[in-house]
């Protein structure tokens, strides 16, 4: 419950009321009366306000409040036993005195609260700024009494050795909590609003105990408006345990907020406490220098001031080779990360073509044998389906260590993507030989989860003699490909060598890979756009851009050249080419356009978790100055369930750009749709196969409606694909589903025939 403010706010005019008046008054009825009970006063209000503000928090940031309110209220028991005796019995308050106490527990209080507070820089920065405020509070100590400090105790005409302690004691602790709170301050980037009010206070505080010793000194104390001082440091405290919440350290908020890694300060901060040293080592050589007799006081404040700085120096060198160290493992982690695969800690496809291309560099100029044993898991799509995708991880993980297993060390075992493994031998070795035991490898049943799974592998293997003729590395990987796809092709479970003589489907797909790294880099793979309507209006809300590729006057359908740029890594290149001509034709086209219209790009699954990903993506969004949702990109389930964790993350990260994400092909994988809830998707577009029947057979409907809801529930939006006739229009609209693609509503066109299509605004829906 928030404190009653404006009772605060009429409490803090009553005491500057208070003092205006008193400036007018007697100096002896302003000691007595006013200047005490103001300053009474004043603390209280800090003092409940400090602990109500306690109540606020938990943690450190609690521990912090709770001491500047602990701190707060000594102060303010002390000045009750002095106004106790000046008002109430009408005598002088002795100096020193029990008050004193009270006095002395504030600033040492507040220093512990100062050291609680939440900052950027971590446990080991908390001591490097306790030794800076030590430092640097003796380093100010010692300048003050060698100029005018020591002239002030030695003006003190009782020569009392407590009074000369206290006269010293409360502005060397001053000095200490100003510069713990400057470099407090300067170690935060959150919630620095009620650091400020408490460090301004502070400062009042000490301009005040500074005026006192000095007037105290030399007798002259009767009161005066050196009070002002503590009443305004006060207020200055209350009215920061006002102000909004400050984050608590470790929280989400706090984490956010920071711009370095934990324990490492600013450069200003950094080199803040080391001002003040050296101004102290300065003055003190000066001074010998110039003839002074340094005294042990002043010989021994100097020996410490040194000492400090070299437990500082210390601290900051500890934590520098820790900041190496960790560096250096982050860098190690980082390069592991960019070469392996995050799922079986094998190497990734970038690892095995940098192994492989050396591998071939070595065959050209020794005559080395290299060879590439290529194989994929048989039927691995149903154990994902029936078993979900964490059984097929760990099955996953569980193969990648039986590959490792059946091959030499020196050998480069590699996870290329989903269920493909190949594996790149060097220095001889017969590759069917190793083939054979790979697969015999694998033929001992495994245990999953409590389920025996029998799993198989089609091998394609690809070997370079001594006197084969050189070839690149992306094309012998493709040639261990085909071979593959020839042992699948063959019934699988079955082991395949390359040979020049392969089935005409191998050799159409080979000869159709060239052509189509021609056509990738002469940029003729082109863009089809198929309308996205709103089922109610016919408006036109979005395109849906589809891959198209003529080779030789005949158009290579996407599933065969889509899934060939994969095997063969033309993929990167190919999304980067596509993804930068629909921005820029959703540019033309929403320019001037005041309807909402987006451009749906699907990606491919490899493509989801490929670094640099997201930052071409960023760059295309920036360059054509996209709104947020006008480019969305399709995602099949495969590729979000490839790397759940990585693809989640890319998502997130896709999304922060303003980029839409959408599952294509949404009731395929139905069994895993639990999961969706997870990943922070935009929409979804129902498979086709799901419309196929729903305006003729009732179950089909029924099914669809289940998923529609299901979709609606995670709270995705819904398009369907393959609208072809007007009775699944209307089975559609009763079903609740919004928006539809297909040849009924609109078949794919060219992108110089969308504008007329716009200019339309709606297409019949039958």
């Amino acid at each position: 419950m928030a404190p009653p403010r404006a009772a605060v706010v009429a409490v803090v005019l009553v005491l500057v009321g208070c003092q205006i008046a008193a400036l007018w008054s007697p100096a002896e009825s302003f000691d007595r009366f006013t200047s005490n009970l103001a300053q009474l006063g004043s603390g209280l209000v800090a003092t409940g306000l400090t602990a109500w503000r306690t109540t606020r928090h938990a943690g450190r940031t609690r521990w912090s409040w709770a001491l500047l309110s602990a701190g707060t209220g000594c102060w303010t028991l002390g000045q009750a036993y002095w106004s106790w005796v000046e008002v109430v019995q009408g005598g002088e308050a002795p100096f020193p005195s029990v008050a004193d106490v009270g006095f002395v527990a504030f600033p040492l209080l507040a220093t512990a609260s100062l050291l609680l507070h939440p900052t950027d820089d971590g446990r080991t920065g908390r001591w490097q700024r306790t030794l800076d405020a030590l430092m640097t509070s003796t380093a100010v100590g010692l300048v003050s009494w060698e100029t005018a400090l020591g002239a002030v105790v030695s003006y003190d005409i009782t020569e009392d050795t407590l009074t000369s302690a206290l006269l010293v004691t409360y502005p060397v602790l001053d000095v200490l909590v100003i510069t713990l709170t400057v470099l407090t301050l300067a170690r935060t980037t959150t919630g620095r609003t009620p650091l400020v009010l408490v460090g301004l206070g502070l400062t009042s505080f000490s301009v005040a105990d500074s005026g006192f010793a000095y007037v105290a000194a030399t007798g002259a104390y009767v009161g005066s408006s050196i009070d002002l001082g503590w009443i305004a440091g006060f207020l200055l405290i209350g009215l920061a345990a006002l102000t909004r919440r400050d984050p608590v350290a470790g929280t989400a908020v706090e984490g956010a907020a920071r711009q370095r890694p934990a324990g490492v300060p600013s450069t200003r901060s950094a080199f803040l406490p080391y001002v003040p040293v050296a101004v102290a080592l300065v003055v003190t050589a000066g001074l010998a220098v110039s003839g002074r007799v340094l005294g042990g006081g002043e010989l021994l404040t100097a020996a410490i001031v040194v000492g400090l700085l070299l437990a500082r120096q210390y601290l900051a060198l500890r934590d520098n080779t820790r900041l190496a160290a960790e560096l250096a493992t982050r860098e190690a982690e980082l390069r592991h990360q960019a070469f392996h695969d995050g799922l079986t800690g094998l190497a990734n496809r970038a690892l095995f073509l940098d192994r492989l291309e050396h591998a071939l560099q070595l065959h050209a100029r020794d005559l080395r044998p290299v060879s590439v044993v290529f194989l994929d898991l048989d039927d691995f799509k149903v154990i994902n389906d029936t078993l979900g995708h964490a059984a097929g991880d760990e099955l996953l993980v569980r193969v990648a260590d039986r590959l490792t297993g059946a091959v030499r060390t020196g050998d480069t075992v590699a996870r290329l993507g989903g269920d493909e493994f190949a594996v790149l031998l060097e220095d001889g070795g017969d590759p069917l030989q190793i083939g054979a035991k790979i697969a015999g490898g694998l033929r001992t049943p495994f245990t999953v989860r409590g389920n025996t799974l029998d799993v198989h592998a089609s091998v394609g293997i690809c070997a370079l003699d001594a006197d084969d003729a050189p070839v690149a590395a992306d094309e012998l990987l493709a040639r261990s490909d085909t071979a593959m796809y020839s042992a699948k092709r063959s019934g699988k479970d079955r082991i395949v060598a390359y040979s020049v003589g392969m089935s005409l489907a191998e050799l159409q797909d080979q000869e159709l890979r060239q052509a189509l790294r021609t056509a990738i880099d002469d940029k003729r793979v082109r863009l089809a756009y198929q309308p996205i309507v709103e089922l109610e209006t016919g408006r036109v809300l979005g395109l849906e851009a589809l891959a198209r590729w003529r080779h030789e006057d005949t158009d290579v359908p996407p599933d065969v050249f889509i899934p060939l740029a994969e095997r063969t890594g033309l993929m990167p290149a190919l999304t980067a080419d596509l993804l930068a001509e629909a921005c820029r034709k959703l540019a033309e086209w929403t320019t001037g356009r005041h309807e909402p219209l987006t451009v749906h790009v699907n990606v491919a699954p490899s493509q989801v978790i490929a670094p640099g990903f997201v930052a071409i993506v960023g760059e295309l969004v920036s360059r054509y100055r996209l709104l947020p949702g006008q480019l969305v990109l399709e995602i099949t389930e495969s590729g979000i369930f490839a790397d759940l964790d990585a693809a989640k993350r890319t998502v997130t990260q896709l999304r922060h750009l303003g980029v839409g994400v959408s599952l294509d092909d949404f009731g395929v994988g139905y069994s895993s749709l639990a999961q969706l809830n997870s990943m922070p998707l935009d929409s979804v577009k129902i498979d086709r196969s799901f419309l196929a029947a729903i305006d003729t057979d009732a179950r089909q409907a029924t099914f669809l409606r289940a998923v529609l809801r299901l979709a609606e529930d995670i709270g995705l939006q819904v398009v369907a694909e393959g609208v072809e006739r007007p009775s699944q229009v209307r089975q559609l609209r009763a079903l609740g589903c919004e928006f539809a693609q297909g040849y009924l509503l609109g078949r794919p066109m060219d992108g110089d025939d969308v504008p007329e299509l716009l200019e339309r605004r709606a297409v019949a829906v039958g």
